[in-house]
């Protein structure tokens, strides 16, 4: 049996929190697959010489940006319906929305861990190890150097978490924000309801 996360990761997390900030609970997660999202369209280009018409598109293409949404589904590709079928959708909101932030930070295909704290929801990626563990050890706690945080957004934008069920992954969890927008966490492997629920615990109490 492989050793506790916490025991695993509180030393590495440490180093990474403010002072008096308390870890309520971490898992290791993974962002879901999916098709990236389409870029906004790009504004039109203005004759040149006309200022105002240049402050006035540049003024456009910044709310044409705003309501542009992004889904990890996105694109509208001939393969989007095997997409949806097999990963489901990853994050959804608007291009200047909390979880639209949270996909541009933080790559698919990469060992996560998910940390929540009394202030905050943290993600930062896993280093990976030479070391090799037999029976699918964990070995020795993880080092602080091998911890790099890429993404993190305050409790008070959190509104919700809910475990969900997806019908290849498993136990999947949903957070959701002010803004409307929302965010999963995955595994298979390296989410299992029970650390689904944990999170989901520390997420709304």
């Amino acid at each position: 049996m492989g050793m506790d996360q916490r025991q695993r990761y509180d030393t590495a997390v440490a180093p990474r929190l403010e002072p008096g900030e308390r870890i309520l609970a971490l898992s290791e997660v993974k962002r879901p697959h999916g098709l990236a999202p389409a870029p906004p369209p790009p504004a039109p280009r203005p004759q040149s010489g006309d200022g105002a018409r240049v402050a006035a598109m540049t003024v456009a293409g910044a709310a044409l940006s705003g309501v542009e949404f992004v889904d990890n589904i996105g694109g509208g590709g001939p393969t989007d319906w095997l997409v949806r079928l097999l990963f489901g959708r990853a994050a959804r909101g608007r291009l200047d929305s909390v979880a639209a932030d949270y996909l541009r930070a933080v790559p698919t295909d990469t060992k996560l861990l998910a940390v929540v704290t009394d202030r905050r929801l943290l993600v930062a990626r896993i280093g990976r190890s030479n070391a090799m563990w037999p029976f699918g050890g964990d070995g020795r706690p993880l080092v602080p150097a091998k911890l790099k945080p890429l993404w993190s957004v305050s409790r008070a934008e959190v509104t919700g978490a809910r475990r969900r069920w997806h019908r290849l992954h498993g136990a999947r969890l949903r957070v959701t924000f002010r803004d409307g927008s929302w965010l999963e966490f995955t595994g298979p492997l390296r989410l299992g309801r029970r650390r689904a629920a944990e999170l989901r615990d520390a997420l709304t109490t």
